[in-house]
């Protein structure tokens, strides 16, 4: 019987403690209501005006991004799709109460749809833009009044691509964001990083994030717009294997049409197919470019070069055809005959024929010197040197005429093919600023 006061005693403590923790509990829950009746069951809030007191006062807007992926970039289009987590406070002067009177609870989480919003529109879209963010999608309120918008967007916005060093180019893509609806003195808004957070789950391949920048830019100190700009490097590899690689070959193999002798009847067909090759790449050079820019690739213009070179050599090509086949008859002009001797190994073979025994070089060389001056310009011939111009003319052939640009031509297009070359991926390897988009702004 002594035992039953203490036992009595634990058990109303134990139910005591369970009725405070319920209403600590029940406390809680209902301060979030009456903070929830007290800022918007009052009838003093309307999501449709400016939060302001004091109407002269503007509200300032902070604005951050954060690019969660690259989608695409279609330099043809000139058009870039980006998603973006767009971070925007700013502070709501009928959104405030005081801590002490609803259980310490310093913020709570509103559907974006119950309070008001400042109107951010992408102003280089090139779609028709919704409103942002969803209704679905809660703002952080403090009991400051400041409010927290972290919408998620697809942006597709324009991009100008500057194509002069395509595939080794870099481009600068930027969003622009303004507010519509309000006056500078109204609405203010500021960037509040200097670059943009980038994550980088979903870079699109063959690009790659070099640099990443915000800024506000205002007019007669009024900020007016934010500018988000990305920088964008492009991983040439593939063109370099698929397109610049093959043309580069194509050039050079385009020079093979001079060691290929006439005799073989394959001297046009090979030019003619090097010439069409050349065509279908300056096609696919065309199509991963835009049509209407202010700026030409290199690669295009190379392509464009290299093609004309082969228009050139097809018509020499025909020509030296042409010559191959001439009648045996028919005079070699003098420059012809020169040409001959001096780029043909016909020269040191011109006396064979007339001597039992093989000259040495220096014989060689002053029979091939005495040839030489005995061939005139002109068509006027001394009698003392009618008998070696004789015997030059019935030793040299067109077909000698033709070996000899065969070799004039080798080289000159070789020179001109390395030089051209070389040209190009020196201005490639040029560093270079990029043009600053949307310089109006």
């Amino acid at each position: 019987m002594k035992n039953k006061p203490k036992e009595g005693y634990f058990l109303v403590t134990f139910v005591v403690f369970l009725l405070l923790a319920n209403c600590h509990g029940c406390y809680g829950a209902s301060s979030g209501h009456e903070i929830w009746n007290y800022l918007f069951l009052n009838g003093t809030y309307n999501n449709e005006v400016r939060p302001v007191k004091d109407w002269g006062t503007p509200t300032h807007v902070n604005v951050s991004v954060a690019v969660i992926a690259v989608v695409d970039f279609n330099e043809v289009k000139q058009t870039i799709i980006l998603t973006s987590k767009l971070t925007i406070v700013w502070k709501d002067e009928y959104l405030v109460w005081d801590p002490l009177n609803f259980g310490n609870i310093t913020h709570i989480h509103v559907l974006q749809s119950k309070v008001w919003k400042p109107y951010l529109f992408l102003e280089n879209s090139v779609s028709k833009q919704p409103d942002m963010g969803s209704p679905s999608v809660n703002l952080i309120v403090s009991h400051e009044g400041v409010v927290e918008w972290n919408p998620v967007e697809v942006f597709k916005s324009t991009c100008a691509a500057d194509v002069r060093k395509f595939p080794f180019d870099t481009q600068k893509c930027s969003m622009v964001f303004e507010t519509q609806g309000y006056t500078n003195q109204e609405i203010e808004i500021h960037s509040v990083e200097d670059h943009i957070d980038f994550h980088g789950y979903g870079i699109t391949s063959g690009w790659y994030v070099e640099d990443t920048d915000i800024e506000t830019q205002s007019e007669n100190g009024a900020e007016i717009h934010i500018l988000c700009s990305l920088t964008l490097r492009r991983n040439p590899t593939y063109f370099i294997l698929n397109i610049f690689l093959p043309i580069v070959l194509l050039s050079f193999m385009n020079l093979c049409v001079f060691i290929l002798p006439v005799q073989s009847g394959e001297k046009a067909s090979f030019v003619i197919t090097v010439f069409l090759s050349l065509a279908v790449f300056l096609t696919i050079v065309s199509s991963n470019l835009p049509e209407n820019t202010d700026n030409v690739s290199i690669l295009n213009i190379y392509v464009c070069i290299c093609t004309l070179l082969s228009v050139i050599i097809a018509f020499l090509t025909i020509i030296q055809i042409r010559l191959y086949h001439r009648d045996s008859n028919m005079p070699i002009p003098p420059l012809l005959l020169k040409l001959v001797i001096l780029f043909t190994s016909k020269g040191r073979r011109i006396d064979k024929g007339s001597t039992d025994t093989i000259p040495n070089k220096a014989a060689q060389k002053q029979q091939k010197k005495n040839i030489i001056d005995v061939i005139p310009l002109d068509d006027t011939i001394r009698d003392d040197k009618k008998y070696d111009k004789e015997t030059l003319k019935s030793l040299i052939t067109w077909p000698d005429v033709v070996q000899a640009f065969d070799n004039i031509f080798l080289v000159v297009f070789l020179m001109i093919t390395i030089s051209m070359t070389m040209t190009v991926l020196i201005l490639a390897a040029r560093k270079e600023e990029l043009p600053e988009e949307h310089e109006s702004h």
